[in-house]
């Protein structure tokens, strides 16, 4: 609405969020957010930086701005785990997945924010090979492994989660798909 202030001032932490559990929950109070996903935040409405934290694929990244010693505003990235080396994508941004199956390469297009399982299965990759797959998978909850993939390249995702690294510790460039919104293009190859 006109007149109302613009941004994100961080009054409080609830003791149940990433923020309160991170090392950094001392120094966040009393920050104003800078960015998410590397987009600016600073003159837009509290709802709409809400909207773009909760539309953010996980990791979600977000800056700060700091005061300095001398009264001018720095910036001081946060964000909830490690942040990938490579440049992120804009949620909803359309990117190719490249599907290596069978020694066969597919292209779909898929886009950032939407659950890679789904999106191979909408582009009729078969995800669930042989009848145990097909009949004992859990349908997307990230119990069975039946969905786990190959990463052979990736751009701007972030790395596996602890739960994947335990799930798939034999597979190192393996993830589990019905765990994982798309971040942007990538090749993968189906186990």
């Amino acid at each position: 609405e006109e007149g109302q202030p613009l941004g994100v001032k961080v009054e409080e932490l609830s003791d149940s969020g990433s923020a309160y559990a991170s090392e950094y929950k001392e120094q966040l109070v009393g920050l104003k957010v800078a960015s998410v996903m590397g987009e600016d935040v600073t003159c837009i409405s509290f709802d709409d930086v809400m909207d773009k934290i909760i539309d953010a694929p996980s990791p979600v990244q977000i800056a700060f701005e700091l005061k300095g010693n001398d009264g001018d505003e720095a910036e001081s990235e946060g964000d909830e785990s490690a942040a990938p080396a490579e440049p992120q994508f804009a949620v909803g941004e359309t990117v190719t997945i490249t599907v290596i199956q069978d020694g066969a390469e597919t292209q779909i297009e898929g886009r950032v924010g939407e659950n890679l399982r789904q999106t191979l299965l909408d582009n009729n990759i078969e995800v669930y090979r042989g009848l145990k797959k097909k009949l004992g998978n859990c349908g997307g909850a990230g119990q069975c492994t039946f969905c786990a993939v190959d990463f052979v390249e990736s751009v701007g995702w972030a790395e596996r989660s602890e739960y994947e690294d335990g799930r798939l510790s034999k597979a190192v460039n393996a993830r589990l798909a019905c765990l994982n919104n798309i971040q942007g293009p990538a090749t993968i190859r189906m186990q």
